[in-house]
């Protein structure tokens, strides 16, 4: 079956969970993913206020605030490479364990 397929009971609980406006569990790759598009939205939000700042005071504050987007954008960047390598690791270590 594909990766993606959840079946009827995944469906009914998500509805549940919906309509009782419960947050759905995450797991830490989700959570992680869900901040790093949420840090890239943040940091063209900061580049579209710098390109309409037109205070020098303002300029200032959006160039700290494109600085700031960019690097929290690339660490967790980093960090997601790192949880994949761990799990790719992890993985190949398991292997390993089942050939022998």
């Amino acid at each position: 079956m594909e990766k993606n397929f959840i079946g009827i009971k995944g469906v009914a609980d998500r509805v549940y969970k919906h309509f009782l406006n419960t947050p759905e569990q995450q797991t830490q790759e989700e959570k992680l993913y869900a901040s790093i598009r949420d840090a890239e939205i943040e940091w063209r939000l900061a580049e579209k206020r710098f390109n309409e700042a037109t205070d020098p005071d303002l300029i200032d504050y959006a160039t700290y605030d494109i600085l700031a987007a960019k690097s929290r954008y690339e660490y967790l960047l980093k960090s997601a490479k790192k949880l994949q390598q761990q799990q790719q690791q992890a993985l190949n270590s398991s292997k390993n364990i089942q050939i022998e």
